[in-house]
């Protein structure tokens, strides 16, 4: 079976990143892949972050090769960067970065005159 990408565009609204989590579950079963949760978690978020710091539509897309499943999130705020803040224990967020940073086997970012990408790599 060939491996498509899988791309789609969702609203900026929080509800939008339970969409975003079953689209990437949905198309990694689809392809074959053992899902373990680590690539939904980190889609979720990415996702929450353009939500809240970005501007939408948000887009989302997943490329596979035998190697590297490559996940990116665009939105539209060029303007602001990815932050990692340096949250208390107690608090409800602001680790979404921490987790990418940790459970990710790459990450980054791009700035373009259409928005920003924020992309993480699993080794499979």
């Amino acid at each position: 079976m060939a491996r498509t990408e899988l791309l789609a565009t969702l609203p900026a609204e929080p509800e939008q990143v339970a969409v975003a989590r079953q689209e990437l579950a949905h198309y990694l079963r689809a392809h074959g892949f053992v899902e373990d949760g680590v690539a939904v978690l980190l889609v979720s978020e990415l996702v929450t972050n353009a939500v809240r710091h970005g501007g939408g539509p948000v887009q989302l897309s997943a490329r596979p090769d035998s190697r590297v499943l490559r996940v990116e999130v665009r939105d539209t705020d060029p303007s602001s960067a990815p932050v990692m803040l340096a949250g208390a224990t107690t608090d409800l967020g602001g680790r979404g970065l921490h987790l990418v940073d940790v459970l990710a086997d790459r990450w980054g970012w791009a700035r373009s005159s259409r928005g920003k990408t924020v992309w993480f790599e699993l080794d499979r």
